[in-house]
């Protein structure tokens, strides 16, 4: 793209899509005097060459430049502008600024960009003219953006604020701030690797220096050593303080607030000619001595307001590390509520001592110090474990001059069948719980397994001895018990030999039991026996039959509605024939006649229960009805005798009736 292609009445610029896009040699110039805006959105490369935007002169002009994969702004690609020229640069995955892209810059911001390349003097810009009414007027702002390093003197020019806001910055290379002046500088929520030596030289003055919500891995000695007239690290966590590693040229305030700080190397911090400073809720792992240094001359003594040491937990101290308190004059000086990690001890005096370098300085410090009371201590001077003013503790414990040691003589160890008033692990007693569950769960499984292996095995037994068999009729006089029904009745031979109920009836078992019946001695058990086999063989086989032998009634009764012939008494079933002789009997026939292929075979109810001709018999029945009203209620003989011969059962035996 070229200046030729472009209208002088341009006054915005809109460029969307595209593969690459690349201003070549002096594509905006002079020639564009009304040029406000340049927009492009979408295209994957953009190049900016050497003086594409050349003599570039209107009042001002904003390129913003959003979703593209790469923005490279090649040196010298705005010289000679007089514009005031802003840039935003957002969403861009790679951006390279070369050294001296810009000759006058009035506004940049770089937002989500994912790797930005910045080279020396980047920000160096040759046309930026005079300082306004208060200072440099250029303002540089990153937000969320990755910058593996800030080379040698990237920002050269003065700027009027420079902000990092959740970046991640690999290296501050020295003299990477080389900037006369910078009004303030900000890094907040940002991921610091390290800080090198000199990289805020002793040539810069920054008005407002602030480190917030910050993590920095390593501040090497002489990182900051640039005159601030405001410090102040807040709410940060840093791994390592090295010597002089915070070494304003001058400072008037500084505030070091609510910080974590691994090891504070001696001298960490050195302050000179400052007015207030304040160290105040830091939680320190590791104090070496002398780690914070105050030099002030006769003349800034006067000027000195405040120094505050409160708050603070401190867990590990060398000799010296509070030597500051000597430093400072007592009115200016609050030093309060600080907490050492170190056990409470009578002789914690010497400890103080030790530590402030000043037996003048001791009584301060117990006074408002706290140190910790472990199990050990509560227990031998019955206090509540935690921590407790110095000076109560004294006070408390050792007036009495008490001699708190651990015993180490001779032990016995004593036998208790139970613990009391142990207080169990939480974990213990969920362990324990999954125990007893799985123990009570294991044990159901076993009765419920035996109970239906015990159920199979006897539906089995009970298949096996013929328990399963219908037992659907009962006897009228001989009902046998619960007990009896489930008993297996044997059969004793006359050799001793107990004979179990058989698979068939044979004529020679029924012999048999004949002669038991006669025996009074087994007369009892041939009795039973007998009975069993009544039910097995006799009425299971009739049993299926009944229920035809009454729809043949039914049908003979349809025939025989309004016959005149009086049906006959009820005759009450012979008690004779109901004795065990008398089944026997009636087996050993009912045997004969199976056996004889000659005999006359019985009709039997089912002949009867379901004729082939039902249909045709019922309304025969009806027709003989009707004959006979027409005949004066004469049946003919024919008719009377089919009706009755139907009604005539088989066998007289008990169980189920068949009479009508």
């Amino acid at each position: 793209m070229d200046h030729t292609t472009i209208p002088r009445e341009a006054f915005e610029i809109y460029l969307t899509g595209g593969r690459a896009l690349t201003f070549g040699l002096k594509t905006f110039n002079a020639a564009l005097p009304a040029l406000n805006l340049i927009y492009i959105n979408g295209t994957e490369e953009v190049r900016m060459e050497k003086k594409s935007f050349y003599y570039i002169n209107s009042s001002s002009l904003h390129i913003q430049i959003q979703n593209c994969d790469q923005l490279k702004v090649m040196s010298g690609a705005f010289e000679s502008a007089s514009s005031s020229i802003s840039t935003e640069i957002v969403n861009i995955s790679y951006v390279t600024i070369e050294g001296c892209a810009f000759s006058k810059l009035y506004n940049s911001t770089f937002k989500n960009v994912r790797v930005l390349y910045l080279y020396e003097r980047s920000f160096d810009f040759k046309n930026q003219g005079t300082y306004g009414r208060h200072g440099p007027i250029t303002l540089i702002s990153f937000v969320n953006v990755n910058i593996p390093t800030i080379p040698h003197e990237t920002f050269h020019t003065s700027l009027g604020g420079l902000t990092f806001d959740n970046c991640r910055i690999n290296s501050i290379y020295p003299e990477a701030f080389k900037a006369t002046q910078i009004s303030f500088v900000l890094f907040s929520n940002s991921h610091i690797e390290e800080v090198q030596e000199r990289a805020f030289t002793d040539n810069t003055l920054v008005l407002d220096f602030r480190i917030i919500k910050c993590n920095i891995t390593r501040l090497h000695s002489k990182a900051i050593i640039a005159a601030v007239q405001n410090f102040a690290v807040n709410y940060s966590v840093i791994t390592e303080i090295q010597p002089n590693a915070v070494n304003p040229k001058a400072t008037a305030r500084a505030e070091i607030i609510g910080n974590q700080i691994v090891d504070l190397k001696q001298t960490g911090f050195v302050f000179t000619n400052w007015n207030r400073i304040t160290f105040d809720d830091n939680i320190v792992k590791q104090l070496e001595s002398k780690f914070v240094d105050l030099s002030v001359d006769e003349e800034s003594k006067s000027l000195i307001e405040l120094f505050s040491f409160k708050g603070n937990e401190i867990y590990n101290l060398d000799d010296g590390a509070l030597n500051f308190l000597n430093q400072v004059e007592e009115k200016s000086l609050v030093f309060e509520d600080n907490f050492f990690n170190i056990s409470c001890d009578c002789n914690i005096e010497q400890w103080v001592e030790q530590i402030t370098n000043e037996s003048a300085k001791v009584k301060l410090v117990i006074d408002t110090s706290f140190c910790t009371v472990n199990e050990f201590l509560s227990v031998c001077f019955s206090l509540p474990v935690g921590i407790i003013n110095i000076k109560n503790f004294t006070e408390k414990t050792c007036i009495n001059f008490t001699v708190c040691e651990p015993y180490e003589g001779e032990t016995r160890t004593v036998d208790t069948t139970s613990r009391i008033f142990i207080q169990e692990d939480e974990s213990v007693k969920q362990n324990w719980l999954i125990f007893i569950i799985t123990i009570v769960g294991l044990f159901i499984v076993a009765i419920v397994a035996t109970f239906i292996v015990l159920l199979i095995r006897g539906s089995r037994w009970l298949k096996e001895k013929g328990y399963f068999r219908n037992n659907m009729h009962q006897y009228n006089n001989n009902d046998l018990s619960n007990e009896e029904e489930g008993t297996i009745v044997t059969v004793d031979e006359n050799e001793g030999e107990k004979l179990e109920i058989p698979e068939e009836l044979t004529l020679e078992f029924l012999q048999m039991l004949a002669q038991r019946l006669d025996d009074p001695n087994t007369n009892q058990e041939a009795s039973e026996m007998i009975e069993r086999l009544y039910e097995m063989f006799i009425v299971d086989e009739s049993y299926d039959n009944n229920r035809q032998e009454e729809e043949a009634h039914l049908y003979e009764e349809l025939g025989n509605l309004n016959l005149q012939i009086p049906p006959p008494p009820y005759e009450e079933p012979d008690e004779t024939h109901n004795g065990p002789r008398s089944i026997l009997k009636l087996m050993e026939d009912k045997f004969n006649q199976q056996m004889d292929p000659n005999s006359s075979k019985t009709a039997l109810v089912s002949d009867y229960s379901e004729p082939t001709d039902a249909a045709v018999h019922l309304y025969s029945e009806l027709k003989n009805k009707s004959e006979k009203m027409e005949n004066g209620g004469v049946i003919p003989n024919d008719k009377v005798k089919t009706s009755t011969e139907k009604s005539v059962s088989i066998f007289d035996m008990p169980g189920p009736s068949n009479k009508l």
